[in-house]
């Protein structure tokens, strides 16, 4: 065909490194609060078009003018969620092997400290870095281990009432303070600051949040927003490993 006489193998190669980078930013983006914000500067630069087109020329103007400062505006806005890509690809998939221990780990200290009563509150870091919310409380750095989430949890020291932030396989930090969700709609006595915090962290992250009640013993999740009340062991145990294998 006349059409693709000039179609080399190397434009093949070129459209699928493209296509696999604007996927990779879409997986990258979609569910943390940076979705949102490029929602935004996508309706910004439709906008524009639209002027362009149109010929407003006070709205081009302005557009025309912001726009030089618009890419440094964008790195530090994507900041967070663009230190996560480059970590992200420095580590490879060679890690995902060793994620069904961190899954066991986690689901081993839920089903104790639930079974205890003992309260806890763990963040398990997803695409969105939690590294501002741990400095409220004590860098831990030591591998997930069950036993480590019951010491924490069951003490009565400083970090007992504070949240557990948990990367890949790694506890970073203890006794950090997540914002509270200022949420009324649907809210119960049952729910307590705990949860407050859990769906708070949620709404402003991508992390998955798992409480644990000190008076009932049930176990609740929190992500994208929406809190999960009193959900059975292998729901906490599904969404544990959908964090970990994406």
């Amino acid at each position: 065909m006349p059409a693709l006489s000039g179609f080399r193998v190397q434009d093949v190669v070129d459209i699928l490194i493209i296509a696999v980078l604007f996927y990779q930013g879409y997986v990258l983006l979609i569910g943390s609060r940076a979705w949102n914000v490029l929602r935004g500067l996508l309706a910004l630069g439709a906008l524009w078009f639209l002027a362009a087109q149109l010929k407003l020329e006070a709205t081009k103007w302005l557009f025309d003018r912001v726009a030089p400062v618009g890419f440094i505006a964008i790195v530090v806005v994507f900041q967070p969620e663009l230190r996560a890509a480059l970590e992200r690809v420095g580590r490879g998939r060679l890690t995902r092997a060793s994620h069904v221990g961190p899954v066991q780990e986690i689901m081993g200290a839920v089903r104790e400290l639930a079974t205890q009563r003992r309260g806890a509150l763990i963040a398990v870091e997803r695409r969105t870095p939690l590294r501002e919310y741990g400095e409220s409380g004590t860098a831990i750095g030591a591998p997930v281990t069950s036993a480590l989430l019951q010491t924490i949890f069951a003490s009565k020291g400083p970090l007992h009432d504070g949240g557990v932030i948990v990367r890949e396989d790694t506890v970073t930090h203890a006794g950090a303070i997540f914002p509270l969700s200022d949420r009324h709609e649907g809210w119960s006595v049952k729910h307590g600051t705990r949860h407050r915090a859990a769906l708070g962290l949620s709404e402003v992250t991508d992390a998955l949040v798992v409480v644990v009640s000190e008076e009932r013993g049930t176990v609740s999740i929190a992500r994208g927003g929406e809190l999960v009340s009193d959900i059975a062991p292998a729901d906490v145990l599904k969404a544990l490993r959908e964090v970990y294998s994406e």
